[in-house]
Protein backbone atom coordinates (compact mmCIF):
# COMPACT_ATOMS: atom_id res chain seq x y z
CA UNK A 1 0.00 0.00 0.00
CA UNK A 2 0.81 3.57 -0.76
CA UNK A 3 2.92 5.41 2.23
CA UNK A 4 0.82 8.31 4.11
CA UNK A 5 3.27 11.25 3.91
CA UNK A 6 2.73 14.25 7.23
CA UNK A 7 1.32 16.71 4.58
CA UNK A 8 -1.77 14.23 3.69
CA UNK A 9 -2.50 13.64 7.64
CA UNK A 10 -5.04 16.77 7.55
CA UNK A 11 -7.13 18.15 4.10
CA UNK A 12 -9.06 21.28 3.85
CA UNK A 13 -11.32 22.52 1.33
CA UNK A 14 -13.25 25.48 0.81
CA UNK A 15 -16.53 26.39 0.04
CA UNK A 16 -19.02 28.34 -0.94
CA UNK A 17 -23.03 28.72 1.33
CA UNK A 18 -25.33 28.93 -2.02
CA UNK A 19 -28.38 30.86 -1.71
CA UNK A 20 -30.47 27.80 -2.69
CA UNK A 21 -28.92 25.85 0.51
CA UNK A 22 -30.19 28.96 2.86
CA UNK A 23 -33.06 28.65 5.22
CA UNK A 24 -35.81 31.36 4.77
CA UNK A 25 -33.70 33.21 7.61
CA UNK A 26 -30.82 33.31 5.36
CA UNK A 27 -28.60 31.15 7.31
CA UNK A 28 -26.79 27.87 5.91
CA UNK A 29 -29.09 25.12 6.25
CA UNK A 30 -28.15 23.18 8.71
CA UNK A 31 -27.88 19.26 7.12
CA UNK A 32 -26.16 20.98 4.62
CA UNK A 33 -23.17 22.12 6.91
CA UNK A 34 -23.18 18.18 7.86
CA UNK A 35 -23.15 17.35 4.36
CA UNK A 36 -19.79 19.73 3.58
CA UNK A 37 -18.13 17.62 6.42
CA UNK A 38 -19.03 14.27 4.87
CA UNK A 39 -17.85 15.20 1.48
CA UNK A 40 -14.47 16.35 3.23
CA UNK A 41 -14.35 13.26 5.21
CA UNK A 42 -14.97 10.88 2.37
CA UNK A 43 -12.41 12.78 -0.04
CA UNK A 44 -9.67 12.53 2.67
CA UNK A 45 -10.47 8.87 3.45
CA UNK A 46 -9.96 8.32 -0.19
CA UNK A 47 -6.93 10.12 0.07
CA UNK A 48 -5.77 7.84 2.81
CA UNK A 49 -6.12 4.83 1.03
CA UNK A 50 -9.14 3.91 2.96
CA UNK A 51 -12.14 5.34 0.66
CA UNK A 52 -15.64 4.79 0.93
CA UNK A 53 -16.13 3.19 -1.89
CA UNK A 54 -13.07 0.64 -1.56
CA UNK A 55 -14.54 -0.42 1.74
CA UNK A 56 -18.07 -1.49 0.09
CA UNK A 57 -16.09 -3.46 -3.00
CA UNK A 58 -15.25 -5.57 -0.41
CA UNK A 59 -18.84 -6.13 1.51
CA UNK A 60 -18.11 -3.30 4.20
CA UNK A 61 -18.71 0.51 5.11
CA UNK A 62 -17.97 3.23 6.70
CA UNK A 63 -20.91 3.82 9.17
CA UNK A 64 -20.94 7.03 11.70
CA UNK A 65 -21.72 6.10 15.62
CA UNK A 66 -21.61 9.62 16.77
CA UNK A 67 -21.66 13.15 15.89
CA UNK A 68 -21.03 16.46 17.97
CA UNK A 69 -21.28 19.41 16.33
CA UNK A 70 -20.22 23.23 18.18
CA UNK A 71 -20.51 26.11 16.17
CA UNK A 72 -20.13 29.28 17.53
CA UNK A 73 -20.99 31.96 14.66
CA UNK A 74 -23.09 29.89 12.36
CA UNK A 75 -22.53 30.51 8.06
CA UNK A 76 -25.25 32.79 6.33
CA UNK A 77 -25.91 32.64 2.36
CA UNK A 78 -23.19 33.16 0.15
CA UNK A 79 -20.49 33.45 3.34
CA UNK A 80 -17.16 31.03 2.26
CA UNK A 81 -16.16 28.13 4.79
CA UNK A 82 -13.08 26.75 5.31
CA UNK A 83 -13.63 22.64 6.63
CA UNK A 84 -10.15 21.21 7.57
CA UNK A 85 -10.51 17.31 8.80
CA UNK A 86 -8.34 14.69 10.33
CA UNK A 87 -8.14 11.07 11.91
CA UNK A 88 -7.38 11.43 15.75
CA UNK A 89 -7.87 8.09 17.60
CA UNK A 90 -8.09 4.52 16.38
CA UNK A 91 -8.54 1.39 18.58
CA UNK A 92 -10.11 -1.90 17.34
CA UNK A 93 -13.60 -0.73 16.55
CA UNK A 94 -14.14 3.04 15.85
CA UNK A 95 -12.24 5.62 14.35
CA UNK A 96 -12.55 9.31 15.75
CA UNK A 97 -12.41 11.93 12.82
CA UNK A 98 -12.51 16.04 14.07
CA UNK A 99 -13.21 18.53 12.15
CA UNK A 100 -12.64 22.69 12.10
CA UNK A 101 -14.89 24.99 10.49
CA UNK A 102 -13.21 28.11 9.71
CA UNK A 103 -13.94 31.59 7.61
CA UNK A 104 -11.54 32.81 4.97
CA UNK A 105 -9.59 34.97 7.93
CA UNK A 106 -8.61 31.67 9.35
CA UNK A 107 -11.34 32.31 12.78
CA UNK A 108 -12.44 29.21 14.12
CA UNK A 109 -16.39 29.69 13.82
CA UNK A 110 -17.03 25.99 14.57
CA UNK A 111 -16.10 22.15 15.24
CA UNK A 112 -17.13 18.59 14.96
CA UNK A 113 -16.10 15.39 16.17
CA UNK A 114 -17.09 12.06 14.55
CA UNK A 115 -16.76 8.20 15.95
CA UNK A 116 -17.14 5.93 12.97
CA UNK A 117 -17.59 2.05 12.52
CA UNK A 118 -17.33 -0.25 9.95
CA UNK A 119 -20.20 -2.17 8.86
CA UNK A 120 -20.55 -5.71 7.50
CA UNK A 121 -22.78 -5.18 4.68
CA UNK A 122 -24.63 -8.45 4.08
CA UNK A 123 -25.27 -9.02 7.94
CA UNK A 124 -25.54 -5.41 8.84
CA UNK A 125 -23.48 -5.48 12.25
CA UNK A 126 -20.43 -3.78 12.96
CA UNK A 127 -17.34 -5.67 12.24
CA UNK A 128 -13.81 -4.86 13.69
CA UNK A 129 -11.48 -2.87 11.42
CA UNK A 130 -10.31 -4.40 8.49
CA UNK A 131 -6.62 -4.86 9.01
CA UNK A 132 -6.16 -2.64 5.34
CA UNK A 133 -7.83 0.10 6.83
CA UNK A 134 -5.69 -0.44 10.28
CA UNK A 135 -2.17 -0.63 8.33
CA UNK A 136 -3.23 2.54 6.44
CA UNK A 137 -4.26 4.31 9.68
CA UNK A 138 -1.06 3.15 11.93
CA UNK A 139 0.89 5.36 9.92
CA UNK A 140 -0.50 8.81 11.08
CA UNK A 141 0.20 9.52 14.67
CA UNK A 142 -3.37 9.05 16.23
CA UNK A 143 -4.43 8.36 20.00
CA UNK A 144 -5.25 5.18 20.75
CA UNK A 145 -8.65 5.78 22.58
CA UNK A 146 -11.31 7.26 20.62
CA UNK A 147 -13.31 9.90 22.74
CA UNK A 148 -16.14 8.78 24.89
CA UNK A 149 -19.09 10.73 24.63
CA UNK A 150 -21.87 11.15 27.23
CA UNK A 151 -24.77 9.03 26.31
CA UNK A 152 -27.46 11.23 25.38
CA UNK A 153 -31.10 11.28 26.96
CA UNK A 154 -34.49 11.23 25.29
CA UNK A 155 -37.63 13.43 25.83
CA UNK A 156 -40.05 11.67 28.33
CA UNK A 157 -42.95 13.96 27.27
CA UNK A 158 -42.49 14.83 23.12
CA UNK A 159 -44.35 18.03 22.90
CA UNK A 160 -43.71 17.26 18.75
CA UNK A 161 -43.99 14.29 16.46
CA UNK A 162 -43.50 14.36 12.79
CA UNK A 163 -43.73 11.68 10.20
CA UNK A 164 -41.38 11.31 7.72
CA UNK A 165 -40.95 8.44 4.80
CA UNK A 166 -36.83 7.23 4.04
CA UNK A 167 -36.91 8.57 0.17
CA UNK A 168 -34.47 7.18 -2.60
CA UNK A 169 -32.75 10.54 -1.89
CA UNK A 170 -32.68 9.54 1.33
CA UNK A 171 -30.60 6.49 0.73
CA UNK A 172 -26.54 6.57 0.51
CA UNK A 173 -24.11 3.79 -0.69
CA UNK A 174 -24.62 1.38 2.34
CA UNK A 175 -28.02 0.96 1.30
CA UNK A 176 -29.46 2.60 4.40
CA UNK A 177 -30.67 6.08 5.24
CA UNK A 178 -27.86 8.56 5.42
CA UNK A 179 -26.80 10.31 8.56
CA UNK A 180 -27.49 13.65 7.34
CA UNK A 181 -31.32 12.81 6.65
CA UNK A 182 -31.72 11.99 10.49
CA UNK A 183 -30.23 14.99 11.11
CA UNK A 184 -32.85 16.87 8.69
CA UNK A 185 -35.56 14.84 10.51
CA UNK A 186 -33.97 16.01 13.75
CA UNK A 187 -34.01 19.85 12.99
CA UNK A 188 -37.37 19.57 11.38
CA UNK A 189 -39.00 18.41 14.79
CA UNK A 190 -37.22 21.89 17.05
CA UNK A 191 -40.13 23.95 18.06
CA UNK A 192 -41.33 26.92 15.65
CA UNK A 193 -40.64 29.20 18.79
CA UNK A 194 -36.91 28.11 18.81
CA UNK A 195 -35.87 28.00 15.49
CA UNK A 196 -36.86 31.31 14.29
CA UNK A 197 -35.54 33.05 17.07
CA UNK A 198 -31.81 31.72 17.90
CA UNK A 199 -28.74 29.35 15.63
CA UNK A 200 -27.73 26.09 16.53
CA UNK A 201 -25.20 26.43 18.69
CA UNK A 202 -24.90 22.54 19.83
CA UNK A 203 -26.12 19.38 18.08
CA UNK A 204 -25.00 15.92 19.63
CA UNK A 205 -26.75 12.88 17.71
CA UNK A 206 -26.26 8.72 18.76
CA UNK A 207 -27.02 6.87 15.14
CA UNK A 208 -28.08 3.51 17.41
CA UNK A 209 -29.83 1.47 14.42
CA UNK A 210 -30.33 2.12 10.05
CA UNK A 211 -33.45 2.95 8.14
CA UNK A 212 -34.72 1.67 4.70
CA UNK A 213 -36.47 3.10 1.78
CA UNK A 214 -40.01 2.93 2.50
CA UNK A 215 -39.85 3.19 5.95
CA UNK A 216 -41.24 5.64 8.07
CA UNK A 217 -39.39 7.43 10.95
CA UNK A 218 -41.19 9.38 13.75
CA UNK A 219 -39.28 12.22 14.67
CA UNK A 220 -40.02 13.39 18.29
CA UNK A 221 -38.70 16.47 20.66
CA UNK A 222 -39.74 18.17 23.67
CA UNK A 223 -37.87 21.54 24.68
CA UNK A 224 -35.89 21.47 28.16
CA UNK A 225 -35.43 24.69 30.26
CA UNK A 226 -32.22 26.28 30.73
CA UNK A 227 -29.97 29.41 29.86
CA UNK A 228 -29.90 28.70 26.10
CA UNK A 229 -32.98 26.72 25.19
CA UNK A 230 -32.09 22.93 24.43
CA UNK A 231 -34.38 20.35 23.08
CA UNK A 232 -34.03 16.22 23.08
CA UNK A 233 -34.68 13.97 20.04
CA UNK A 234 -35.65 10.31 19.54
CA UNK A 235 -36.32 8.97 16.21
CA UNK A 236 -38.06 5.94 15.98
CA UNK A 237 -39.04 3.22 13.03
CA UNK A 238 -42.87 3.42 13.29
CA UNK A 239 -42.91 -0.05 11.87
CA UNK A 240 -41.44 -1.39 14.95
CA UNK A 241 -41.01 1.12 17.52
CA UNK A 242 -37.27 0.59 17.44
CA UNK A 243 -35.04 3.42 18.39
CA UNK A 244 -32.86 4.55 15.09
CA UNK A 245 -31.03 7.79 17.23
CA UNK A 246 -31.04 10.19 20.47
CA UNK A 247 -29.91 13.87 19.84
CA UNK A 248 -29.90 17.12 21.63
CA UNK A 249 -29.98 20.25 20.47
CA UNK A 250 -28.97 23.63 22.08
CA UNK A 251 -30.39 27.10 20.62
CA UNK A 252 -29.13 30.46 20.83
CA UNK A 253 -29.80 34.28 20.14
CA UNK A 254 -28.89 34.26 16.32
CA UNK A 255 -25.01 34.84 15.84
CA UNK A 256 -24.83 36.01 19.34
Amino acid sequence: MDEIHAANARLREKFRARSYEADPLGRLQVPILCRLLQEVATAHAAELGVAVDALIDSGVAWVLSRFDLHVERWPRSDDELIIETWPAAMNRLLTERRFRILDTQGNEIGSASTLWLVLDLERRRPVRLPAAVVEQLQQLDLAPDPVRPIELIPPENPTVELAFTVRRSDVDLAGHANNTSFIEWVVEAVPDEVWRAGDLHKLEIQFLAECHRGQTVLSCSQLTNGESPEVRHQLLRQEDGVEVARARTVWRPHNA
